[in-house]
């Protein structure tokens, strides 16, 4: 009987050793694993810093400064193109009249 038990005793314990040093092998694995890796990267982003109400007023301004800018040249092109479309038209007229009137009292040769 003392023959039956020694080889399942033996099995346990070669079992057990067994997996006692694959145990120690993973950590090992592991613990190399865990040196060997870089520590990871983060991407940094600065801070901006906050705008004081001085600032805020100063971009509100040159908005509306740029806005009223474009409002005045639109409406001084609206202007002048109105008087060069006047000038034009007169112009026309004149010309017109001048040939219906003038032009035509000129004996022909």
């Amino acid at each position: 009987m003392n023959d039956k038990r020694n080889p399942d005793k033996e099995l346990a314990e070669r079992e057990r050793e067994i997996a006692e040093r694959e145990r120690s092998l993973r950590l090992r694995e592991m613990e190399m694993e865990l040196y060997k890796a870089e520590p990871p990267l983060y991407q940094t982003i600065k801070e901006e810093p906050v705008e004081s109400k001085r600032q805020r007023w100063g971009r509100q301004l040159k908005r509306v400064g740029k806005y009223a800018l474009v409002v005045v040249l639109v409406f001084t092109a609206v202007r002048v193109g109105t008087m060069l479309a006047s000038a034009v038209i007169v112009g026309a007229i004149a010309w017109v009249g001048y040939k219906l009137f003038f032009d035509s009292d000129k004996p022909n040769k």
